[in-house]
């Protein structure tokens, strides 16, 4: 009996037991008799780091530890069919939500399908493990996020410290995307974390555990650790293994030398993917070399998938140039909230949300792609910039594209699903429907210089894939089922077999009625009936009263309480007609599936580059979008280190509060112009705009202020604006000139990792280390708040010193402080500028009103009104009142003469002590008796202003 029928109904199946019912250990001698768990112990052996779902009939079933595990996870029923064997199991056919959240909780699935007809199977059914699911080797639509990347890498370590640097090769399986990296020693965990792979694999160790190195990707970006066999990792077999999947004699072609390191980690990643796909067949048709093996496996289309190469998707590996791109840590990542929002953790109010407007699934990731790798090549952003603004000046075109790429599915996961045997009806004619806009997208863009290369790139595609999108949309009909289970993907016409199963099933019903006609007439059995039963199958009825009248051609099937059902050899000839149509049509529906998919195999290179070409066009129609509406501009794009932004505004909070953002400038690097704003007082008063000027030049810029006026976000908005100028968008700005970055650092907010033993002050002198170790006069270099840690010499002193240092580098630098001292350093070094952020105040001393204006202008103010954002925020009066008694009497005042001029960059010796500061306590009363100028004064004044002393001085407890 075939295993479909061992499973009891329902109702009985599923007690209440609870895990704590069962104990977990290996099969009873009971269960070993049955062949079916036999089967299942012979792939649970093979996979035992998996939770094996077990195909029987209708279900998926889980067994001893499994069954518990899944009872946990999926809050599914726990029972049991033989004593002592726990037993869980979900329906097949709602599986891919249930193996979603397996993968979501960290769990690895391997899923065992039946590859025989239960119905022809003698003893039990065939199975084999079609394909093991890992958080990196996903591909089916329904575990995916479609504006995601979902990658596996493999890395390896070139060296045997913690420090060493890394090759890692990465791919995505549902698009067919694979990559090289080389990784230096000092970014292994920031490239990883932008890299963002969901899984990483690594060389396995004598005691389980992932080393230290490769546990600290897991803290850098969250992924699943994934131990592999050392061997698979060795040049050897990777090179055999790479041979043997693209059929190559030599990897010249890819760029890779005979002892390229990046061997090893892609040889070991595509043996991976070509295990989790293909997994352990024991009944499919296969070559003897397993690294060209084709494969055949149901789908959830039902019955069998197309024999398909496997991961003919599978791109040859490219290596990725880090100096292509702007160098990004995994600090400045979260600190610009590039994909992620710090509150939150979400992806809403980050800058990716804030700017996608892609209509495609592949626009979405690759706009992701540009974001957190920005290129430094000229040429190519101006090509971008191009385009953008072809978009932008000519919006019918960017309107007529943009409802033709609305049309267009995610063709690359598509051709993922397609090579590994998973895509259903709805994929094939998602496709057709896609690729079939090729020819309209071309018409759109013919006649644009900008996008010469684009429209000579689809007609060559168009001349390949159109023919395809014909076939496909002549033959699937509009409206396509989710899987093949009951037919009904062609249309009538398209195949003569599968219209003639479909005609009989049809006039089945005109053939019962003519025929039961035919019967009464030749009995005279008015109350005689033709029916079907699913059981019995068709059947004569005729009620006991006329069972003399039947004829001797009529044979006794089935007796009832009233009746008794006859069958007769024409009734039993057409049964078996019309009983096998339905099941003919299915199978036939299948073959002609399987021969579009193949067909559409053929051409999965040239699909994967129409995806490319889609998601570019996408990203670049997005930016133009978001240009025309936020009124964003081209910057001009320069060698030079320089950065000039007129009126600039931050892309996020310009969104968010509209009109009511203030624009702000920014000038650093080797500009000179003349500006409309007069140079200002130090202090904090503002005057109004005055004669041009020209400002100095500076790379550095020290930016003082009141808490709450709007440092922070001047300069994120500054980073950010130089993070899109190099992803060929428009920025938020009037004008701006820009020049090329080789990376972008932050240090922003307070951060602690306890878990390394890290202190919030210690985070913050390593990530300020990195950035003093690795700036260069081509970086982007943001600081808020350095020093801000420790003591307030302390961190003055360090603050001092770093500003100095920054500017002996010469890299553009924003630097937010509160330390108003350091715009001593602006008299000191030419490099130095300051800025401060304007306020409007009135009121007494220490009882002010100040409202913040937002504007950054140049000139240093020496007050933070913390006090006033204290009463603000609504700390009691009682103790606002005491602080700013307690301010009255506290001061600490910079020394400049006994100041050191500072060393050469880097060239401090160690030791050294730097006399900055002199501490002391001056009371407000001695300050107002110094300023008084006695020989203005009349005897009555005097005897006036000492009486007012005595008072101040009393009042202050002196």
């Amino acid at each position: 009996m075939a295993p479909a029928s061992m499973r009891p109904p329902l109702s009985k199946a599923r007690s209440s037991a609870g895990a704590g019912d069962f104990a977990a250990g290996p099969l009873s001698p009971e269960a070993r008799l049955t062949p079916a768990m036999r089967q299942y112990e012979r792939f649970k052996k093979q996979h035992p780091e998996c939770v094996l779902f077990f195909r029987m009939g209708d279900f998926y079933e889980m067994f001893f530890d499994d069954a518990i595990l899944c009872h946990r996870v999926l809050g599914i029923t726990l029972t049991e069919r033989t004593k002592g064997v726990p037993m869980a199991g979900v329906p097949f056919h709602s599986v891919e939500g249930y193996l979603r959240r397996m993968i979501e909780q960290g769990h690895r699935v391997a899923v065992c399908e039946q590859i025989e007809d239960p119905k022809l199977a003698k003893g039990v059914v065939e199975r084999a493990v079609t394909r093991v699911l890992t958080p990196g080797t996903l591909v089916d639509e329904t575990l995916l996020d479609e504006s995601r990347p979902n990658q596996v890498a493999a890395i390896l370590f070139t060296g045997a410290g913690d420090d060493a640097p890394a090759v890692l090769a990465m791919a995505e399986l549902s698009t067919g995307s694979f990559t090289l990296h080389d990784l230096p020693a000092d970014r292994v965990a920031d490239e990883v974390a932008r890299l963002a792979p969901s899984e990483v694999l690594y060389v396995e160790t004598a005691t389980g555990q992932p080393p230290p190195r490769v546990a600290r990707l897991r803290e850098a970006a969250p992924c699943a650790l994934t131990p592999r066999p050392a061997w698979t990792f060795r040049p050897a077999e990777a090179r055999e293994t790479l041979f043997g999947h693209f059929g190559v004699a030599t990897l010249t072609g890819f760029g890779l030398s005979d002892d390229d390191a990046a061997i090893g980690p892609a040889g070991a990643l595509l043996r991976y993917l070509r295990e989790t796909q293909v997994g352990h067949l024991s009944g499919e048709a296969r070559s003897s070399d397993a690294d060209t093996a084709s494969i055949r496996r149901p789908t959830r289309a039902g019955g069998d998938a197309v024999s398909t190469p496997a991961l003919a998707h599978l791109r040859p590996p490219r290596r990725e140039r880090a100096d292509d791109f702007v160098i990004i840590d995994a600090t400045s990542l979260r600190a610009l909230e590039i994909e992620r929002t710090l509150r939150t953790g979400g992806v809403d109010g980050s800058l990716l949300a804030t700017l996608q407007h892609c209509r495609s699934p592949m626009g979405k990731r690759l706009l992701r792609q540009w974001l957190c790798f920005p290129i430094r090549d000229l040429a190519r952003l101006r090509r971008r910039q191009r385009a953008v603004g072809a978009f932008v000046q000519d919006r019918d075109l960017a309107e007529q594209l943009s409802q033709r790429l609305s049309n267009v599915q995610d063709v690359a996961r598509i051709a993922g699903r397609l090579s590994t045997g998973r895509a259903t009806p709805r994929d094939l004619t998602a496709l057709g429907r896609s690729v079939a806009v090729i020819a309209s997208v071309n018409e759109s863009l013919a006649g644009h210089p900008a996008f010469d290369y684009e429209s000579k790139r689809l007609s060559d595609l168009a001349a390949r894939l159109v023919p395809l999108a014909d076939r496909i949309g002549s033959m699937c009909v509009d409206a396509p089922p989710g899987h093949l289970r009951e037919g009904g993907l062609f249309r009538d016409g398209v195949d003569a077999e599968l219209d003639e199963c479909r005609l009989l099933q049809r006039d089945g019903h005109t053939f019962l009625a003519r025929y039961q006609k035919e019967l009464i007439d030749q009995t005279g059995i008015a109350s005689l009936k033709v029916g079907f039963n699913k059981v019995f199958g068709y059947y004569i009825e005729v009620s006991h009263a006329n069972t003399r009248r039947v004829p001797d051609t009529f044979s006794r099937k089935q007796t009832l309480k009233n009746a008794e059902r006859y069958i007769t050899p024409q009734l039993k000839e057409f049964e078996e007609k019309i009983t096998t149509a339905e099941a003919r049509a299915i199978e036939r529906e299948q073959q002609l599936f399987d021969q579009l998919c193949r067909e559409a195999l053929d051409r999965v290179n040239d699909l994967t580059g129409y995806a490319d070409l889609i998601a570019r066009l996408d990203v670049l129609l997005c930016f133009a979008e978001v240009a025309t509406r936020y009124r964003y501009v081209k910057p001009e794009l320069v060698e030079a280190p320089v950065l000039s932004i007129t009126q600039g505004r931050h892309p996020v909070l310009d969104r968010i509060l509209a009109d009511r953002f203030v624009p702000n400038d920014c000038e650093l690097g080797e500009i000179r112009h003349p500006s409309s704003v007069s140079p200002q007082p130090e202090g904090d008063s503002i005057q109004e705009p005055g004669a041009a000027s020209h400002l100095p030049t500076a790379s550095l810029a020290l930016i003082t202020g009141p808490n709450m006026a709007g440092k922070s976000t001047y300069i994120r908005q500054v980073a950010l604006i130089v993070l899109l100028a190099h992803t060929g968008s428009f920025v938020p700005a009037e004008a701006a000139t820009i020049g090329l970055a080789d990376r972008i650092f932050t240090r922003i907010g307070a951060q602690d990792e306890l878990h390394a033993g890290q202190s919030t002050f210690m985070v913050e002198m390593t990530e300020t280390a990195n950035i003093l170790h690795h700036a260069t006069p081509r970086s982007m270099v943001i600081l808020d708040e350095i020093g801000r840690g420790t003591s307030t010499l302390d961190g003055l002193s360090l603050a001092w010193a770093i500003a100095e240092t920054l500017a002996g580098v010469g890299c553009r630098t924003l630097f937010a402080t509160h330390y108003h001292e350091l715009t001593a350093l602006a008299e000191r070094l030419p490099a130095v500028r300051n800025l401060h952020v304007a306020v409007r105040e009135w009121g007494a001393p220490g009882h002010e009103e100040i409202v913040f204006l937002h504007r950054i202008l140049p000139g240093r103010t020496d007050r933070s009104y913390g006090i006033h954002v204290a009463r603000i925020a609504g700390l009691p009066s009682a103790t606002v009142e005491r602080a700013q008694a307690v301010l009255d009497t506290l001061a600490v005042q910079t020394e400049h003469a006994p100041v050191p001029e500072a060393a050469a960059p880097r060239t401090t010796p160690a030791g050294a002590q730097l006399s900055l500061f002199t501490e002391y306590v001056d009371h407000p009363v001695v300050r107002d008796l110094r300023a008084l100028d006695l020989t203005s004064l009349t005897p009555m004044q005097a005897f006036d202003v000492l009486r007012k002393l005595q008072h101040q001085a009393t009042a202050k407890g002196a």
